[in-house]
């Protein structure tokens, strides 16, 4: 298996401004810490900065579940380990597993639905086939994963917002 058959790892040093008046590291530092590791996969496929830049394309956050398990408190580092696990045309999912990287313990777990944007025109935007192609090597790289019992599939890409589901088989 290649390089790619691992998830995309990022490791994080944790801001003392991440911190709650616990001392524990804030919710909303995990989506901070995820951020960066949402990037490399988004660079993995060929959309990176300068890409962005150059075409003035960028990607937004959609939808966002986060499930959180143990605290981390502050004065640590923050490791995240993400992995695509879909995309269309215009959006991507990717799963992150948030750990405490001095004791390995999984803290917290995220599903991330992007869209692509052309925010010159603020309207959503298809991927180019660089990047689709990018996109497909990389979640076949990652379909190689073994499935983490804690992995949430309710999160799709083929649910539309106000779309009911289907009732459950009685």
């Amino acid at each position: 298996m290649s390089q790619l058959s691992k998830p995309i790892v990022i490791v994080s040093q944790i801001d003392p401004t991440w911190r709650d008046y616990n001392g524990h590291v804030n919710y909303a530092a995990y989506a901070m810490a995820a951020d960066p590791a949402i990037d490399a996969i988004y660079a993995a496929a060929g959309l990176d900065w300068n890409y962005r830049k150059r075409q003035s394309r960028s990607d937004y956050v959609v939808e966002s579940r986060f499930f959180y398990l143990r605290e981390i408190r502050s004065g640590g580092k923050i490791e995240v380990r993400a992995r695509l696990v879909d995309f269309d045309r215009k959006r991507t999912h990717i799963y992150c597993e948030i750990r405490d990287h001095d004791n390995g313990s999984l803290s917290a777990t995220a599903h991330i639905v992007s869209l692509h944007v052309d925010s010159a025109r603020a309207k959503s935007a298809e991927f180019e086939d660089f990047a689709l192609e990018g996109f497909a090597a990389l979640k076949a790289e990652h379909d190689q994963l073994p499935v983490p019992d804690i992995f949430d599939d309710t999160v799709t890409l083929t649910r539309r917002l106000g779309q009911a589901r289907a009732a459950p088989a009685a």
